[in-house]
């Protein structure tokens, strides 16, 4: 299957790992992207009547990290080239230590207005796999980036990663 020329691409990983480790265009342009994502995604969950997500600036950093790996490679998968997984990712960061956890990761990427937020969560939604991930009632904390630059042949792509993870 052959990469868009322009568009949302979405990709998702839901990784369990469990015993061994809308919002309104006016409120989302005085957000970051990031934070922006985060308000669109509580408020898919708050209509399905979940628990918000709080944000974590450790997974934050893992997925920052993971973004611009991609971009900086120019890949897009939940592992990289070296062969490094969101697994590996989440337990290296410290966050989930002296804790048994889950974990997830979903990935989108696009140019655009396609590639905004709100537009981002509407297609993690039409994809079972992305909703199933949104809509889980597990999921606590997530850490949420967005990368930009020259991306698969694409000037002015965006990558986005959200590392979700629940801990008890």
């Amino acid at each position: 299957m052959g990469v868009p020329r322009r568009g949302l691409v979405v990709v998702f990983l839901a990784i369990v790992l469990a015993g061994t480790f809308g919002v309104g265009s006016a409120a989302a342009t005085t957000l970051t992207p990031r934070a922006a994502l985060r308000v669109a995604i509580n408020a898919v969950r708050v209509k399905y009547g979940l628990g918000a997500v709080r944000g974590s600036s450790q997974l934050r950093a893992v997925a920052l990290r993971h973004s611009d790996d991609m971009i900086l490679r120019d890949y897009f998968a939940h592992t990289s080239p070296s062969g490094q997984t969101v697994k590996d990712r989440i337990i290296r960061s410290g966050f989930v230590t002296g804790y048994s956890w889950m974990g997830g990761e979903t990935l989108a990427w696009g140019t655009g207005t396609l590639v905004g937020p709100v537009n981002t969560v509407r297609a993690w939604m039409a994809s079972p796999e992305h909703r199933a991930i949104l809509l889980s009632p597990q999921f606590t904390r997530v850490g949420i980036s967005r990368a930009c630059g020259h991306f698969l042949g694409h000037k002015g792509a965006c990558v986005w990663t959200a590392d979700w993870v629940v801990r008890w």
